[in-house]
């Protein structure tokens, strides 16, 4: 039996109906760090965030399904091999907002919240407006 709170809403279990950026991110644990500091950069901008794995893509392809996924319509992808990417779900797909390596996986996650804001972004070193 499902619990459904006052407002009718069904119960939130894993937390999929929550606002939240979605992170999809391949399951490299290489990746692990990365993710880490994406997730805190956009702590750091009072955004909420939700991680998944996921089996195969570029950075652009998991951004743009992370964004479609997520109900704030901003998602970031991160490939194999540590690129990220953060897409916007009403952007063309070949169009990402900002990319950028590893290295600035911080400033990505603060950006990722910043688009969700309507802020501008933080620059750094590697980071490229798509």
């Amino acid at each position: 039996m499902r619990h459904t709170p006052a407002d009718d809403r069904p119960f939130d279990h894993v937390g999929q109906n929550r606002p939240a950026v979605v992170v999809l991110c391949h399951p490299d644990p290489g990746n692990r760090h990365c993710v880490r500091e994406i997730n805190a950069g956009m702590e750091e901008e009072g955004v909420p965030c939700r991680t998944e794995n996921a089996a195969d893509g570029s950075a652009r392809e998991l951004a743009l399904a992370a964004a479609q996924a997520s109900n704030l319509d901003v998602g970031v992808g991160v490939d194999s091999v540590g690129n990220i990417c953060v897409h916007h779900a009403k952007l063309p797909p070949d169009a990402p907002a900002v990319a950028g390596p590893a290295t600035s996986a911080r400033t990505m996650g603060h950006n990722a919240a910043r688009l969700v804001a309507g802020l501008p972004f933080k620059q750094q070193e590697g980071v490229r407006r798509a």
